[in-house]
């Protein structure tokens, strides 16, 4: 039975835990090959070895986004594993809460851009050449509602996501008829790294969710599946909320 993803070379960034390990983990299932990219190498090797284990393919390549060399290094290992890079899922992301007079420049907001938007640009930068080459490639951003909601003591992350959602349509246009799609999902609350399962964070934030609770990562995963995949070909620009009402208030 034909997989979703099969003979497809993904990219997933933050791969180690939460979002992204989900995502890698299901790509897999679905047939891609898998490249997980993050900072924690114990975390990537029992990731890996995960996938292997189920049957699937993946390499761990150790990327801090933050780095020009090692996005370079992260794209130039996919083309030399398989000579192509069909699917770009940029996820690596960091969350930081502070009373804006109280926030550092360089730790709460050059930290966070350059994780949550830098990165993304950098990597498109370096990926989407071998996919125009080919005339065919799926970028998937993982945004967030943050970009669609005023969220207070998140100015610095809410910021960097709303340039991460308009990023995504500009580039989406660009391109729309080169085949390669641009798209990203929104997630809502979701249980992951940064939102621990019973954590204070979590218990405040599940009052603003009309579904009354958090996401899984999978269920998240899911959604960028879909854009990731063929069956996805006429969307572009597609902004996919996943949040359990959050935004419908």
């Amino acid at each position: 039975m034909a997989k979703r993803l099969d003979n497809k070379v993904a990219i997933i960034t933050g791969a180690t835990s939460g979002i992204g390990r989900a995502i890698a983990i299901l790509f897999a299932q679905e047939g891609a090959e898998v490249i997980c990219a993050g900072r924690r190498e114990n975390l990537g090797k029992e990731l890996t070895e995960e996938i292997k284990s189920q049957g699937g393919k993946a390499v761990f390549v150790r990327t801090d986004v933050t780095n020009k060399a090692d996005i370079a290094k992260l794209v130039q290992t996919a083309v030399e594993l398989h000579g192509r890079i069909d699917i770009l899922i940029n996820n690596a992301g960091i969350l930081t809460s502070f009373n804006f007079i109280e926030m550092n420049e360089a730790k709460d907001f050059d930290e966070v851009f350059n994780t949550n938007v830098k990165a993304y640009f950098l990597l498109c930068k370096e990926v989407l050449p071998y996919m125009l080459e080919k005339k065919k490639g799926s970028i998937v951003n993982i945004a967030s509602i943050a970009s669609e909601i005023g969220i207070p003591f998140y100015a610095a992350y809410s910021a960097s996501k709303g340039a991460v959602h308009m990023f995504t349509k500009s580039l989406a246009g660009e391109y729309a008829k080169s085949g390669v799609r641009v798209n990203e999902v929104l997630p809502g609350l979701t249980n992951s790294g940064m939102v621990p399962v019973g954590s204070a964070l979590e218990k405040e934030a599940i009052k603003t969710v009309p579904m009354g609770r958090a996401a899984a990562p999978e269920e998240i995963a899911l959604g960028v599946l879909y854009l990731a995949s063929d069956e996805a070909s006429f969307c572009t620009g597609t902004s996919l909320i996943i949040d359990g009402g959050a935004t419908s208030l």
